[in-house]
């Protein structure tokens, strides 16, 4: 077989060809050498006397076209391309590949690319881009391809992080006994707290989600001392307290004297006096840096002695917003 020059189209690019091309491009280039700079034709008619066996010798990959090994329309609603591109592959199984797998299966089958009935949501869903990429590049299919081969390579890296590495990772660190949780109340809620070291941007939404333990606050340090508390959005935690604590911490463990009360101390954003720390209600989370830290100092606040802090600070033990006890007045910290 030559080295594969061109995937044939019968039609513009669709979501399951899209997805497809996608399988082929990135996991099929020890069965299809050429693949991944292979481009992109549309063909309405076969050429006279070729089969698509033929047309492979000669470096073209068919697909949904000419009756061959990836052309799904006589089994309409029993298969898709993108999952005969799968098993050809055997990469079926593979949990990285579910959600693409599906979404091309309900978009193929049912048109039910997005299901939400608001027109927000349908307008900019993944098959609604497609559409409109179409209608506007109705000439040039090789570019619509280009548009969204990056897209969906950036959705199968994170559900690579999902399925394989974080749950490894996480695995690893909790086996070494690296990895603290504890459980934290806060008026009446159990509240699930882990403390971990991980420079994974996305250990954070792992951790949150029901395949990772699904805990309500994650406090992540960064190798460069940095630490970040996120929160399950569904719980809806209060850190107004826990932002009060940091903060005073922070002052303390850097010998700074502020006159500030515990309200002025629970403000949004950032303070002048405690840089460290930034508090953002919108996304309900504390941060030292965020991901990208920059110019902002890693906390003087030991690692140690943080599981303490949050049981008082989530418990609201020595001031609690709504009831505006304890050290309401100003006070030298």
């Amino acid at each position: 077989m030559s080295n594969i020059k061109a995937i044939i189209l019968p039609v513009r690019p669709q979501p399951d060809t899209l997805a497809a091309i996608f399988l082929l491009k990135r996991f099929g280039k020890e069965a299809f050498p050429g693949i991944e700079d292979a481009g992109v034709e549309i063909w309405q008619m076969m050429p006279e006397g070729k089969t698509s066996e033929d047309l492979e010798k000669e470096g073209y990959i068919l697909m949904d076209i000419g009756g061959g090994k990836f052309d799904h329309h006589d089994y309409r609603g029993k298969t898709t391309a993108s999952l005969m591109v799968a098993e050809y592959l055997d990469i079926a199984e593979n949990a990285s590949l579910a959600k693409l797998l599906e979404y091309a299966r309900r978009d193929d089958v049912f048109g039910k690319g997005t299901i939400s009935e608001d027109p927000i949501d349908r307008t900019f869903g993944l098959s609604a881009i497609i559409y409109t990429l179409n209608k506007n590049l109705s000439k040039n299919p090789q570019r619509v391809v280009d548009i969204i081969m990056p897209i969906l390579a950036s959705h199968h890296n994170e559900e690579l992080k999902r399925t394989e590495e974080l749950p490894a990772e996480f695995k690893k660190k909790n086996d070494d006994g690296t990895v603290h949780t504890m459980e934290a109340r806060q008026r009446g809620k159990k509240l699930k707290v882990v403390f971990i070291d991980s420079d994974n941007t996305s250990m954070a939404g792992y951790l949150r989600s029901q395949g990772g333990g699904k805990f309500d606050v994650v406090a992540q340090r960064l190798s460069s001392g940095h630490v970040n508390v996120l929160t399950r959005q569904a719980k809806h935690i209060d850190l107004r307290a826990m932002a009060v604590v940091l903060r005073i911490e922070e002052l303390t463990a850097r010998n700074r004297e502020v006159e500030m009360s515990a309200q002025e101390l629970s403000r949004t954003a950032r303070l002048k006096e405690v840089p460290e720390w930034y508090y953002d209600r919108a996304t309900n989370t504390i941060q030292n840096g965020g991901v990208n830290p920059k110019d902002i100092e890693a906390t003087a606040i030991s690692w140690d002695k943080m599981p303490q802090l949050f049981e008082v600070g989530l418990g609201e033990k020595i001031w609690s917003p709504i009831q505006d006890t304890a050290f309401g007045e100003s006070r030298t910290v």
